[in-house]
């Protein structure tokens, strides 16, 4: 079998997999709908999509692990299913009880489906191009708010919310179950013909293949786990308040603010596709520090920004960095601690983002609230960009001092 033609096709069908998960990151569009229709509060209703995102964190784990017992193809195939029996069922709520068990098997499909059945099988099938598929994939998900909000905004004003529902999660079980019979398992070890690896590659781990167990106990993880969660931070301050700080800086009417918030998804995109590719041929420790200067002068711009146009340049700068450490997770996981345990492993390093989203969002809150503006937020930004490049400097010098030490104990 051509392995090396097949994997492009599975490498496809697992990114229209992610962009159909996609639709989490579109979910407040039914938020007034359904506030509208059964007169619940506001914060009752987003309790739903934070249910379906920390469900899709933890499950990644789990569906990572099922990746020894199970071939991605089903994986994708039940994630896929559970992923529309979720959304599809939020079609026939009653009550919010009911609201909150969809959004938790919602959330179940969604980390079965991205990143636990895609990401690791496709990480394992591109040894050579880990950076670009992992930017693929994450790029997948991240794109899908820009089709799934205007097809679903649609739906409610033909159909209603509830019945749009009902057709979306009909959809997603047909899409996500019929791409899944084109994904291929990646073989034990599959390096593509003529390939091998780089120095730099080869020396990235001193201890490949790596258990979960064994991961935790190497202080790498650690490292890794602190500087990435530190890199998301500014990226998710804007996710989280995209549109109040372009109002509240720019001075501009939400509905103008609603079009830097879609340029912040284009430019995340962009970044995590971007950045993953420059990371396979640069390396991945020039794009951290790469990413944590131009993060840190993004941040300084915005303390003293001014004006429309300066904010859209210097939100697009910080989608783009936070694009790009999102590229990052797969590869660097796969790179210290090896492809044979991926899957769980990666599910662990992937709760990073779940940290970050709270942290984030928080900061700028607090800052808005305590200050009256945003301003204070992007100062302490700055210091976490700057303390990123320090840990980042700690991490390679640890990294050097144990190189040294196993190269004397092999003389």
């Amino acid at each position: 079998m051509n392995h090396d033609s097949h994997r492009w096709v599975s490498l496809a069908a697992c990114t229209i997999a992610s962009m159909c998960t996609g639709l989490s990151y579109a979910w407040s569009v039914f938020q007034k709908p359904l506030v509208s229709l059964f007169s619940w509060s506001p914060a009752d209703v987003s309790l739903s999509f934070t249910l379906i995102m920390s469900t899709a964190a933890t499950t990644a784990i789990f569906a990572g692990k099922a990746l020894d017992y199970i071939r991605p193809r089903q994986l994708i195939l039940l994630g896929g299913v559970v992923f529309g029996a979720g959304i599809g069922g939020m079609g026939f709520i009653q009550s919010l009880s009911h609201l909150y068990i969809c959004a938790v098997l919602a959330g179940i499909g969604l980390g079965t489906v991205y990143p636990g059945g895609t990401m690791p099988n496709m990480v394992r099938f591109f040894p050579d191009r880990r950076g670009l598929v992992s930017g693929l994939l994450t790029g997948g998900c991240g794109v899908g708010p820009v089709i799934w909000a205007p097809v679903s905004v649609a739906l409610v004003a033909q159909f209603g919310v509830l019945t749009t529902l009902k057709i979306i999660g009909v959809a997603l079980v047909v899409v996500i179950g019929a791409v899944s019979r084109l994904v291929m398992t990646a073989p034990d070890g599959y390096r593509p013909a003529g390939w091998a690896p780089s120095a730099g590659m080869a020396q990235a781990a001193f201890g490949a293949e790596k258990t979960w167990q064994e991961m935790l106990r190497d202080p790498s993880f650690y490292f890794l786990a602190s500087m990435l969660t530190l890199g998301y931070v500014n990226g998710m301050m804007m996710i989280g308040h995209a549109s109040p700080i372009a109002q509240d800086i720019a001075k501009i009417t939400p509905q103008a603010a609603a079009v830097v918030v879609g340029l912040l998804a284009l430019f995340n995109t962009g970044g995590r596709v971007g950045w993953g590719w420059i990371s396979d041929k640069i390396g991945r420790y020039p794009v951290v520090v790469i990413l944590f200067i131009l993060g840190g002068l993004g941040m300084s711009a915005m303390t003293q920004v001014a004006g429309y146009y300066p904010l859209v340049a210097m939100v697009a700068l910080i989608g783009l960095c936070y694009g790009g450490f999102m590229a990052l997770i797969a590869p660097f996981t796969a790179d210290f601690f090896g492809t044979k345990n991926l899957g769980v492993n990666f599910g662990i390093m992937f709760l990073t983002v779940a940290v970050a989203a709270y942290v984030g969002p928080l900061l700028a809150a607090t800052a808005k609230q305590t200050y009256g503006d945003y301003r204070m937020a992007f100062v302490i930004a700055i210091a976490i960009n700057v303390a990123g490049l320090a840990l980042f400097g700690a991490f390679r010098l640890y990294r050097n001092r144990r190189a040294k030490a196993i190269q004397l104990q092999e003389a």
